[in-house]
């Protein structure tokens, strides 16, 4: 037996985001604690950092996207002739402010793009240049500019077949095409045969795989005259005049297909606001500021902005309840703002996600790997019992991301390790391990490729990335002076004079620091992580070393409730383990009471006095060799799991008044019973070859058919059971207006995270450490983040 820890005009209304926004207060945490003084004095009396949150508080409400110039967009722009155009010899472009910034925008090297000097951004490097090349070559202007763009091309057109390359997407069917348009105006371009071949190749190879010219749509520049135009247009063309929201798309239904008036009003209102240029999507508002809202929550800062972030989530529902384009058209949008969401608690069904049920609904060459990988997490926010659309989607991206990596075609390296953690363990990631990972990853110059690279300095820059690393390192100092705390603890305890079982101090104070990540939270982390310790030692001494008699003398103590002279005890380990208990309980007891304003001591007791017979009744039933059906083990082994100790009394420190009908209602206990099942249960898959060993009862060998060698059916309906139960915990977590605040069944949530956290890991115990876990505690409690060069 284990014992679980257990600059666009946002479309937004302003009105909306700063009718609830304020000055954030600063909130003073009053303790005696020497540390959280310090770490008060160091942070929220800072004139620095509150001016930090001061200007990203005015980032996120001011209304404004910053993104950077598509000189592939821009270059389709450029080509549209003129409205009046109606055959013959072309002598004007409709847009020629995009010819100009163009002509304005070539890079040292004879390029235009991004120039971020990347080595592995060449090829949408070849694609800007090659675009561009064609709008001056149309236009016959700029002849020096188009030599030194053709000798760009020369020196790296060893890009266009690299594998290696980041690749913009269509890339292999635009690429070709745009070649083809520029033997069509005579302008030569510097490739050699073979390499010409194997691009057309490559570009007949994924049409043919399409056979509906109509789902390349999206990339319908690199398709041209095969492509019936006017079909496009009647069937894709939205309500904002484009075609898929690209300017790029939208510009090429005017080249080869002119006269629609919607598609001509939809660039010109793009240029009202961007001037000289094209973005590589537009509108992309509504997707940006969900990507800040992630932004902000994966670094770890969201809890300086929670009217800003309310505020944007609760004007994007209210665009989803009204089917807006710009959520329901963008696949990427639509699946991060459903998980966003639904995790937030709005009612958003599956059933928007329905036409992306199969993989062969939708086209790989026009969708990228961090498409796929937002189905995937939107697949995993599953939380009724029948949601057979994210159960389709969450079935076939898992097999397409896990393909990608195996055949290694994911080159951006961030984004397959990205793919790689979702992977992992989605259900596992801790919230603060999850931040020191964002945080290791964020980077200002980080770029998204659509049909061309492009930066997003509203959700890359360095205000959030000084901001966030600050404040990380201010935290892990204040979890380091917490662990002195602890170790003193320990000793007082008498712990330390134990000598069998696991020694679980620093597991348990990295579990509560992973778990709490507000600073202010000193006495839940502290509360928690005693919890942890105390229930791992009187488990092991249940387990391995004390016998019946001793078992039931803890239990005992703890039903009198009173300390009493060493020679009553009759056995040292007892009084060592049941004096830890009192005197925390104790203590933890008067901090509740300023905490909460009332008594809550015979509640902890009662919650000690539970789980110890839950234990009292496992020893039993191994000693004993009962038979007991699942049912029955799970009464106390869901308890014994210590899931339910740990959280109920946390609860009392996280900031909120909580009145006793609150902390007795059904539905607290539901949310208990809940997650000790899921993490009882995963605690049972990863120790059933040990504890069939050791002869122990667990959840694998009552449901274990005796001719059923491998225990394949019993894992299979164990593994149910755990879905079936942390989908429910997850459907009242997210529910709104009841009884327990969301903050306290958040807490649930984290520790049903804990448990797939903890025991999937392969062997041993979650106090084993293995190698991912030790990395862990070392970059969340030991390694500071470098900051930027002032």
């Amino acid at each position: 037996m284990s014992v679980g820890l257990k600059v666009t005009v946002f479309p937004f209304s302003h009105n909306v985001i700063r009718k609830n926004t304020q000055t954030f207060p600063v909130r003073i945490f009053q303790t005696m604690h020497k540390s959280a003084v310090t770490f008060r004095c160091s942070l929220h009396n800072s004139t620095i950092l509150q001016e930090s949150i001061e200007r990203i508080r005015e980032r996120i409400t001011n209304g404004k996207v910053e993104i950077t110039p598509s000189a592939y967009d821009t270059a389709w722009v450029a080509m549209v002739p003129e409205r009046e155009y109606s055959g013959g010899i072309i002598s004007q472009p409709c847009f020629p402010q995009c010819l100009d910034w163009i002509i304005e925008n070539q890079n040292s090297d004879g390029s235009w793009g991004l120039n971020l000097g990347h080595p592995s951004l060449v090829k949408d490097s070849l694609s800007c240049t090659l675009a561009c090349l064609l709008a001056l070559r149309k236009w016959n202007v700029a002849h020096k500019q188009i030599h030194k763009g053709l000798e760009f091309i020369r020196k790296n057109s060893w890009a266009a077949i690299d594998k290696d390359q980041i690749s913009p997407i269509g890339f292999n069917i635009i690429f070709p095409s745009m070649i083809t348009y520029a033997n069509e105006t005579e302008l030569t371009l510097p490739f050699d045969q073979h390499l010409i071949d194997s691009m057309f190749q490559i570009h007949d190879s994924q049409i043919k795989c399409e056979r509906n010219y109509m789902k390349l749509g999206y990339v319908a520049e690199g398709i041209g005259e095969w492509l019936n135009w006017s079909t496009l247009i009647l069937t894709q063309q939205r309500n904002n005049g484009s075609l898929f929201d690209s300017p790029a798309t939208t510009a090429a239904a005017l080249v080869h297909h002119q006269g629609n008036s919607k598609c001509f009003d939809y660039l010109q209102s793009l240029l009202d606001t961007f001037k000289k240029w094209a973005p590589t999507n537009y509108p992309l508002e509504i997707y940006t500021r969900l990507c800040l809202v992630e932004t902000i929550q994966e670094l770890g800062i969201d809890r300086y902005f929670e009217p800003e972030i309310d505020s944007i989530l609760e004007e994007t529902y209210r665009l989803w309840l009204h089917k807006e384009e710009e959520i329901f058209k963008d696949i990427t949008c639509c699946a991060v703002a459903f998980r966003l969401l639904r995790i937030k608690g709005f009612e958003v069904s599956s059933d928007f996600l329905v036409p992306y049920t199969e993989r062969d609904h939708i086209s790989l060459q026009t969708t990228g790997v961090s498409t796929i990988l937002e189905l995937y997490r939107a697949s995993q926010i599953r939380i009724h019992e029948d949601e057979t659309t994210l159960d389709a989607i969450n079935k076939w991206t898992t097999t397409f991301l896990k393909q990608q990596l195996l055949s290694e075609t994911i080159p951006d390296k961030k984004l397959r390790k990205k793919v790689e953690y979702e992977l992992k363990n989605f259900h596992g990631i801790l919230g603060r391990v999850r931040n020191r990972r964002s945080l290791d990853l964020y980077d200002v110059d980080n770029y998204h490729v659509m049909k061309s690279a492009y930066r997003c300095p509203t959700v890359y820059n360095e205000e959030f990335l000084i901001f966030s690393r600050q404040d990380f390192n201010i935290c892990q100092a204040l979890h380091q002076k917490e662990f002195q705390r602890l170790e003193r603890w320990y000793s007082d305890c008498g712990l330390d004079r134990l000598n069998f079982g696991r020694d679980a101090l620093r597991m348990a104070h990295f579990i509560a620091s992973a778990i709490f990540g507000d600073p202010q939270l000193v006495d839940a982390r502290m509360s928690f992580a005693k919890n942890v310790v105390l229930i791992a030692r009187i488990d092991d001494f249940f387990d391995q070393h004390g016998s019946r008699e001793e078992s039931y003398k803890i239990l005992e103590l703890v039903k009198e409730w009173n300390e009493k002279p060493s020679v009553e005890y009759g056995f040292q380990e007892v009084e060592i383990l049941f004096t830890a208990v009192y005197r925390t309980v104790n203590e933890l007891a008067e901090r509740a009471y300023v905490a909460q304003g009332r008594c809550v001591k015979h509640h902890l007791i009662n919650l000690w006095v539970e789980i110890l017979t839950c234990f009292v009744k496992e020893f039993d039933t191994w000693c004993e060799d009962d038979v007991i059906n699942l049912d029955e083990y799970l009464s106390f082994a869901r308890i014994s799991v210590g899931t339910g100790v740990c959280i109920l009394t946390s609860m009392h420190f996280l900031g909120i008044k909580l009145s006793e009908e609150t902390i007795l209602s059904e539905e607290c206990i539901s949310l208990c019973a809940h997650v000790g099942t899921v993490n009882r249960l995963l605690n049972d898959l990863q120790s059933s070859r040990k504890e069939k060993e050791e002869r122990r009862v667990n959840a694998v060998s009552i449901l274990k058919e005796p001719d059923d060698e491998d225990e394949e059916m019993a894992v299979s309906k164990i593994e149910k059971l755990i879905e079936y139960n942390r989908r429910k915990l997850l459907r009242m977590v997210y529910k709104r207006e009841t009884i327990v605040p969301r903050k306290c069944k958040d807490l649930f949530s984290e520790i049903c995270k804990m448990g797939y956290y903890l025991y999937s890991s392969g062997g041993g115990d979650e106090f084993t450490s293995p190698q991912q876990i030790m990395e862990d505690v070392k970059s969340l409690i030991h390694q500071p983040l470098k900051l930027p060069p002032s």
